[in-house]
């Protein structure tokens, strides 16, 4: 029997369980629906197949706009293969998020160092967005949806800097993107998503603090679920930003491998919740390396930025 996994969270918003690879509780996608549908992350471009067959087992027969709230792939990743699906459909990006939905080659061939050649063939190559679909998108602006429904669009630098996050105005609900960390229901363990290239420290802890200073009621995260403890979730998030901080930039400074680096992150978040390593899911133990190699990368270039500074 087919599960179908549309969960409806109010009238206007239903979540979408992407299924990635295979997996339940991992991937989010939002539907929000007023007399127009946007649909708010998407998945990889292997769970596309699953996106569509959610939305139009519960009468969804077509989007007006396709919301990726960054590029990367388990966000972004069937954006193109929607945006064929669903001709009349704008895809809003950020401006310097784009040029990789136009043309992901760029964005492929960075996946694939970080995550090599077997798990891209899982996840899919993203298809590319006819420029003339694609709509630019800044920080404060508003999608009438009809119906009362509005989404206003919040930039959430930090975890990418092309990053939006978008808020449902009517109910207090942020779509947060990853601009918050990641806890999944099997293993409820908060750990941060900073990955390569561009995450920046300063900046997502930036967001954080406007964050925890605004009218939010509630988020709606893509690794997992929706939460209500809104400001908990914060404190939550920038204590671990910090420790994270702290404690790599330590282990880097005194020359620790990457996988052990890994191997002690994990085994603290096991301690957390009372589990052993070996309960460790595949899909968070390669996040957790995607996110250790970017807060390495991002020690590193503060550390070039503090070089060239003395030089001068």
């Amino acid at each position: 029997m087919v599960v179908f996994m549309l969960e409806r969270l109010s009238d206007s918003v239903a979540l979408i369980d992407t299924e990635a690879l295979g997996e339940r509780a991992v991937v989010a996608a939002y539907l929000v629906s007023g007399k127009e549908n946007a649909l708010i992350d998407m998945g990889y471009r292997s769970s596309a197949g699953i996106v569509i067959r959610d939305l139009e087992a519960h009468g969804i027969t077509g989007l007006d706009y396709l919301m990726p709230t960054h590029v990367h792939l388990d966000h972004c990743g069937s954006c193109g293969t929607l945006a064929k699906r669903y001709p009349e459909a704008s895809v809003l990006v950020h401006p310097r998020g784009q040029p990789h939905v136009h043309d992901p080659q760029r964005l492929v061939e960075g996946a694939k160092e970080l995550f090599g050649e077997r798990l891209m063939e899982r996840y899919g190559l993203p298809d590319p967005v006819e420029a003339n679909r694609l709509c630019s998108v800044a920080d404060d602006e508003a999608f009438q949806l009809g119906a009362g429904v509005v989404l206003r669009s919040v930039w959430t630098s930090g975890h990418a800097p092309h990053h939006l996050s978008y808020l449902h105005e009517g109910d207090g609900t942020l779509f947060t993107g990853d601009a918050v960390g990641v806890c999944h229901p099997a293993f409820p363990a908060l750990m941060p998503t900073t990955p390569p290239p561009s995450f920046n420290f300063e900046k997502a802890i930036e967001t954080l603090d406007r964050l925890n200073t605004s009218s939010v009621k509630r988020f709606c995260t893509p690794h997992f679920g929706a939460l209500d403890t809104v400001h908990e979730f914060i404190q939550q998030n920038l204590a671990a930003l910090r420790d994270w901080n702290a404690r790599l930039a330590e282990y880097s400074s005194k020359g620790v491998k990457v996988e052990q680096i890994v191997e002690m992150v994990l085994k603290d978040a096991c301690k957390q919740i009372g589990r052993p390593i070996m309960d460790v899911p595949e899909y968070l133990r390669i996040m957790t390396r995607a996110s250790v190699l970017g807060f390495k990368g991002y020690h590193e270039w503060k550390g070039a930025q503090a070089t060239s500074q003395k030089n001068i």
